[in-house]
């Protein structure tokens, strides 16, 4: 059974994507912009969650896989997924284990609200996922930047090390950037550099285009 309030909305839904390079911000933007919108209008998923299943191999094959690379996401079900939203039904969003590499039995339920804003690091890198949005973001910021959040991020939560961290870093996320991730940003609507202040009039900008 759907909330009250999600039916009566359940008439202009708008996909609203969120990407951009590793660690530039994506993830805090999106969450971000979900609050000004408001929680009873607004559902938000992450292209993280649609990584294909590699629990099955071992810790040393894992540690190979290139999660930079558009081949490591399962695009049939993030496809499915989004097109089930545009057609107002809901979906079971999986959730995924970095530590393992796997994804995870439970799942979250999302509802169609009136806006679904999709983060992640390349949805628009194909050309038959492009047309589900009605607003592209893409986020940017120094790669410096980028490193240093990414290292943050790999050895607290994903428990990675700094110089593996580094090494996926150069090896893998720069090259994978360049291919996959900096071409979306001729597609957005908007740019916004993470570097910089983000004023009231910018969000509100936003906001208009979306509402």
């Amino acid at each position: 059974m759907w909330p009250k309030d999600i039916i009566k909305m359940d008439i202009c839904r708008k996909l609203i994507v969120v990407t951009g390079p590793s660690a530039c911000g994506k993830t805090f933007f999106a969450n971000k912009l979900l609050k000004k919108i408001g929680k009873n209008r607004c559902s938000i998923i992450s292209q993280d969650n649609y990584y294909k299943d590699w629990g099955n191999l071992d810790i040393e094959k894992r540690k190979k896989i290139n999660f930079d690379d558009i081949k490591a996401f399962d695009l049939s079900l993030f496809k499915k997924h989004l097109q089930a939203l545009k057609d107002g039904k809901s979906i079971l969003r999986p959730y995924y284990d970095f530590v393992r590499s796997a994804r995870l039995k439970k799942t979250k339920r999302i509802y169609p609200k009136p806006v679904i804003i999709v983060e992640g690091l390349m949805p628009l890198a194909k050309r038959s996922l492009i047309n589900f949005f009605d607003f592209k973001i893409y986020i940017e910021a120094d790669n410096a930047t980028c490193l240093a959040r990414r290292i943050k991020r790999d050895t607290r939560e994903r428990g990675d090390s700094i110089e593996s961290a580094c090494r996926r870093y150069f090896q893998d996320v720069l090259p994978m950037q360049k291919k996959y991730v900096e071409p979306q940003k001729k597609l957005a609507d908007i740019v916004i550099d993470t570097d910089k202040k983000l004023d009231d009039r910018l969000w509100d900008g936003i906001i208009k285009h979306i509402i």
